[in-house]
């Protein structure tokens, strides 16, 4: 298995249902070709430097996977057949990758956001220090 990133930018001009409904196709696509989904990062809307195929405004999304060139050429193949998927580019990071590395990378990034809590309920955990006695000015003469 190799190491890949796919970056691809979905018609901005789609509702964000049917954004999450392209992203889930290729996290599908990813996993059904044997691949591992190490992360999936949403970049948002932006405005497009020059319209792509009629569209202003695009929805970025990038993939990070390990997966074999076979998983990279069904992905493509389904992004010049969807419509809604305007522009998509893959690059390899890496020629062999170390499943249990991986793995352990997918827990380390999943573990911080499990245990992520409130800025309350963090403050609520940490005893307050003791206050000191400062001397005021009339006491020190």
């Amino acid at each position: 298995m190799r190491r890949y990133e796919s970056v691809w930018v979905v018609n901005g001009d789609l509702s964000d249902e049917e954004v999450k409904a392209v992203n889930d196709k290729f996290s599908r696509i990813i996993s059904a070709q044997g691949g591992m989904l190490v992360g999936l990062d949403d970049w948002g809307r932006r405005k497009l430097a020059y319209r792509i195929k009629g569209a202003a405004r695009g929805y970025y999304v990038m993939a990070d996977f390990a997966g074999t060139p076979e998983t990279v050429k069904e992905l493509e193949r389904n992004y010049r057949i969807d419509d809604r998927i305007i522009r998509y580019f893959t690059t390899k990071k890496a020629d062999r990758v170390d499943l249990e590395a991986l793995k352990a990378e997918m827990a380390a990034k999943a573990a911080p956001a499990a245990e992520a809590a409130p800025p309350e309920a963090q403050a609520a955990a940490v005893p307050a220090a003791p206050a000191e006695e400062v001397p005021s000015p009339a006491q020190e003469e």
